[in-house]
């Protein structure tokens, strides 16, 4: 009884593990959806600007060159995953930053539960900050990102801008993607149809670089969401397989109780059906025994002699 009890227990607490399971494996189901239904957009907007680019890439005779300063190091961007339960997602991302990163460069790493396991890759990151649950919030943590590269370009601390994500592959597993986004390599950008240029009040080297710091903003979220879809799918994956392998427990904890359940059944049923026929035959004894004569129950008396 004390086993069946502990078995009893131990598929309680394995049920109520199944439905978290269950729950986080539809919550990154759903995460995964709003950031599929994003990408597309965000893709769209950077082909958009990338186009403008290209159209006043046409009017320049001379791209405008970057500053350039001796002591500028680089920078890398990491985008990772903000919370556990995504398998190895964290540690290929943080294998390919240290395997690319320079002793003395500056690592900026989106993502909470990568900035906590970077130091056992030998990484001190620069900068962080939590990696949006969310589609929705990428823009806003997109912006503080630029701020900071931004002030730190001016400051003259870094010149250059690599970005380090996860791109989205369907069901299959993510595509580790390293890509330069600063400086801007004209060559890169997809010359666009030629058609003619839009009006414009800004000369062509200003409207370059205003439409170079929107295009790096639209990259940077358009991986962002690469990243967050990734993330997800890795987590969906993971939950897939815990709520098999929990699955797989439950039901063999779920027969080893029945089948002691049984057990104990059958042990009860065979102890009553034992007793019964204890009592059986002691009655049969009773009815079988020949009944005592009156004679030996009354004792004789014998007869008195008158004198």
């Amino acid at each position: 009884m004390a086993r069946l009890i502990e078995l009893e227990a131990r598929v309680a607490n394995m049920t109520g593990l199944l439905e978290v399971i269950g729950a986080m494996r539809s919550l990154a189901g759903m995460r995964l959806q709003e950031a599929e239904l994003a990408l597309p957009s965000a893709r769209r907007y950077a082909q958009t600007i990338s186009a403008a680019i290209a159209a006043v890439l046409r009017r320049l005779r001379e791209v405008p060159a970057e500053p350039g300063h001796r002591r500028a190091q680089r920078a890398i961007v990491l985008y990772a995953a903000e919370h556990g339960f995504v398998g190895a997602f964290t540690e290929r991302l943080l294998t390919s930053a240290q395997s690319k990163a320079a002793p003395g460069e500056a690592l900026f790493v989106l993502g909470s539960r990568a900035a906590a396991i970077a130091a056992e890759h030998g990484l001190h990151p620069a900068w962080t900050a939590p990696m949006p649950a969310r589609a929705a919030n990428i823009p806003a943590t997109v912006r503080r990102l630029t701020e900071e590269l931004y002030r730190r370009i001016a400051r003259a601390e870094i010149s250059r801008v690599d970005l380090i994500y996860a791109a989205h592959a369907g069901f299959g597993p993510a595509t580790l993607q390293h890509r330069t986004l600063i400086p801007l390599d004209p060559a890169a950008v997809p010359p666009g149809a030629q058609e003619q240029s839009p009006l414009s009040n800004l000369p062509p080297a200003a409207l370059f670089e205003q439409l170079t710091a929107e295009y790096v903003f639209a990259l940077l979220a358009e991986a962002a969401l690469d990243s967050l879809a990734s993330e997800n799918s890795a987590r969906f994956a993971a939950m897939s397989a815990a709520r098999e392998n929990v699955s797989g427990k439950l039901d063999a904890l779920r027969a080893t109780a029945r089948e002691i359940r049984q057990s104990e059944i059958t042990t009860e049923l065979l102890d009553v059906v034992t007793g019964a026929r204890a009592l059986e035959e002691r009655e049969s004894s009773r009815t079988q025994r020949p009944p005592r004569s009156r004679a030996h129950r009354l004792p004789q008396r014998t007869p008195s002699t008158r004198r």
